[in-house]
């Protein structure tokens, strides 16, 4: 059993009266194998769910990585920017390169002069706008305009707590933004903690602390700055980023800002973020070499107004030839099958619309319902109304009739579209294409579940309470179709919470879901998903919660956080676990050591072993992992240790690495000596065992001359 350690097989050579009777029994070979092919599932839902969340961006919009810098959840305010910085992981300090980008691209609001004037006059402001309205970038700028010498991006817990002690916690001499999007202490903001912050800052060390607009604040006149955008500054925001991405083609660029459907499209778009996404794609388009007006045509305001048409009615008019009958329910339901499972076979997106038009037919209405006679249409007649066309595996066009055939809806965004008008439109079909999501969910496989749960998380952000009353709190805590329910409520908050304006609700309902007991399973299944990757503090102080419970592991929640990029705090976390008082801790950090050393690469945990911060932290997970009084956590232990030896057979230079942090873990002592017994032991059978067992006989040399000495 290659790269597995059968514990059960092996006696503890030294002090086996330490295992308690009672103990759980320790890690096998048949449990590692199993918890392998559940991480190989994990990354394969996950790839499912990458691809449908990019699917819904524009033009990759959503990132599939989370940019992760100072104790973590600040990283959800660069996460939404047009560009990805490069962040120093230690104090937050934003690269003076990507300041310098953001002022190429940066349309300053009547807000931002006056923030410049109370941060020089006062110190401290308080930032008060909405989601996705640039306030984070106003925030960042104007820190820099007062203190030209750097901005550093605070923790959004850590930070604050640090602030508010005697000793402060401001860098000298530079600019400071702490964002504070569903935080409790948000809603404590008072004048005589601004006034102690305003003593910190000693007229050096400018703070801007960024709130929602909802956020009450009473009590601190003078000390806020109103961040609002007017309507037609969108304009200006996209026009001056088309101005610079197209510097080298100006009259092109002039002739698309002159078109008026551009102008029609930013009606719909609140967000400064997705005008900015709007802008990359126009660019690319024009420098394409596309049409102007083709570029135009394809716009999101062209697609609402096609996806009006699509869903109909459209009543038939004497003499024009070119207007067809009302549009079918069975056409209708065709279509919202198509935006539903877009990439699936024909044959179960026409299985699946006979399902939903059967529930559509029984809406009762003022309105009367069509009838729906058998074979009067066929799938020929809905096509007309569905916009979609079929392809293959590979993406390349076929017939209806190819044995691959797949559907796939025409243009990028329509879908959406197609869901908006939808709801907004047509209430009447609201609850039946609820219960048709929700029979996706329970019956479906893996990628029809995830496309059903994220059109339900779209669906959350056109109307949040009525999708989280009608679904998402039934699948939370439902226990006849669960882990499905369950999981399909997490994939959907994880599709809510890229948009702007949902995603503080998403981190207070999830903060609230981590402390309720029928709904803890869902919250920790959410935390592993993009949510964590965006938010990583919160995510852990959630799961610690869920952990110290002893309900269940989040040992899948913690490795899908571990994976998209927050290793050191991951790491820094389960150390501290490692020595709780709690068992259920202490148990999670064990069962997550040996499954983060699964990761080979960049994300491999060896890759710590020459980096002095995490390294540190690693050392105090393993060491106490190792000398847990429980036998199955030290298996645990020992089934990393015996990866990374096995992995020091591959990489050059890993096995001197990997003997020197051996040599470190006993240290003097009754324990020390039997753990340097203990590693002579297995270093000698690994030798045996693993396939190149001249790593495991050189690491067993190395580490016998380091204690020698």
């Amino acid at each position: 059993m290659t790269g597995v350690l059968a514990m059960d097989g092996i006696t503890d050579p030294v002090n086996e009266s330490l295992d308690e009777s009672s103990a759980e029994p320790s890690a096998t070979g048949q449990d590692d194998v199993s918890v392998e092919t559940a991480d190989d599932q994990a990354d394969h839902i996950r790839r499912l769910r990458e691809q449908g969340l990019f699917a819904a961006s524009v033009e990759g919009g959503i990132k599939s990585r989370a940019v992760g810098f100072g104790s973590g959840d600040a990283a959800g305010t660069m996460y939404k920017n047009y560009f990805t910085p490069d962040i120093d992981p230690i104090d937050g300090r934003i690269p003076e390169d990507y300041l310098d980008e953001l002022s190429e691209f940066y349309v300053p609001p009547a807000s931002y002069e006056g923030l410049v004037k109370h941060l020089v006059e006062h110190g401290v402001a308080v930032l008060r706008g909405a989601p996705g309205t640039g306030r984070n970038t106003t925030a960042l700028l104007a820190a820099r305009k007062v203190m030209q010498t750097g901005v550093v991006m605070l923790d959004s817990d850590a930070g604050v707590r640090r602030l508010v002690r005697q000793d402060g916690g401001l860098q000298p001499s530079r600019g400071h933004v702490v964002q504070s999007d569903g935080r409790k202490w948000a809603n404590e903001l008072s004048a005589h903690l601004l006034i102690r912050l305003r003593e910190a800052t000693y007229g050096r060390s400018p703070l801007v602390i960024v709130v929602d607009d909802q956020v009450a604040v009473r009590g601190l006149d003078g000390h806020v700055v109103e961040h609002e955008i007017a309507v037609d500054m969108r304009f200006e925001v996209l026009e001056r980023h088309l101005t610079v991405l197209l510097a080298d083609q100006p009259e092109r660029c002039h002739k698309l800002l002159e078109h008026q459907r551009l102008r029609e499209d930013l009606r719909g778009r609140r967000s400064m973020h997705k005008i900015t996404l709007l802008a990359r794609r126009l660019a690319r388009r024009v420098r394409d070499g596309d049409d102007i007006d083709r570029i135009a045509q394809g716009l999101g305001d062209e697609l609402r107004v096609k996806a009006a048409k699509l869903l109909g009615p459209h009543p038939a008019t004497e003499g024009d030839d070119t207007m067809k009958a009302e549009v079918s329910l069975w056409s209708r339901a065709f279509l919202l099958a198509c935006v539903v499972l877009d990439g699936t076979t024909l044959s179960r997106v026409s299985r699946e619309s006979h399902r939903l038009a059967e529930l559509l037919h029984g809406v009762r209405s003022p309105s009367s319902v069509p009838e729906m006679p058998l074979f009067r249409e066929s799938v020929q007649d809905w096509l007309g109304d569905a916009d979609v066309e079929f392809i293959d595996r590979n993406g390349h066009r076929v017939g209806a009739r190819h044995p691959e055939c797949r559907v796939h809806v025409s243009h990028h965004g329509l879908g959406e579209a197609v869901m908006e008008v939808l709801w907004h439109d047509h209430s009447g079909a609201r609850g039946p294409l609820l219960e048709w999501l929700d029979s996706l969910v329970v019956r479906g496989e893996e990628e029809i579940r995830v496309s059903a749960a994220q059109t339900v998380g779209l669906l959350a952000t056109f109307d949040w309470n009525y999708v989280l009353e009608e679904l998402l709190v039934g699948w939370a805590v439902d226990k006849e179709h669960a882990p499905r329910r369950q999981f399909a409520a997490a994939w959907a908050l994880e599709r809510a919470v890229t948009e702007g304006l949902s995603t503080s609700r998403v981190q207070l309902l999830l903060r609230r879901w981590s402390q309720r007991h029928s709904f803890r399973k869902c919250a920790q299944t959410a935390y592993g998903t993009r949510i964590g990757a965006m938010f990583p503090t919160e995510a852990l102080n959630g799961l610690e919660q869920i952990a110290q419970s002893g309900m269940w592991s989040v040992g899948d929640a913690v490795r899908e956080i571990y994976a998209a990029g927050s290793r050191d705090q991951v790491l820094e976390r389960l150390a501290n676990w490692s020595a709780s008082s709690r068992h259920w801790l202490r148990d999670d950090a064990a069962k997550c050591l040996v499954r983060l050393s699964r990761f080979r690469g960049a994300q491999a945990v060896t890759a710590f072993l020459s980096e002095q911060g995490p390294r540190a932290d690693l050392l105090r997970l393993t060491r106490q992992v190792l000398l847990s009084p429980t036998r199955h956590h030290r298996g645990y232990g020992w089934n990393a240790i015996r990866m990374w030896v096995e992995r020091a057979g591959e990489e050059p230079g890993l096995d001197e690495l990997v003997a020197e942090f051996i040599a470190e873990l006993p240290e003097p002592g009754t324990e020390g000596d039997d753990m340097r017994e203990r590693f002579l032991f297995y270093l000698r059978l690994w030798g045996h065992q693993l396939p190149d067992g001249e790593a495991a006989a050189h690491i067993g040399s190395l580490v016998t001359e380091r204690w020698s000495m």
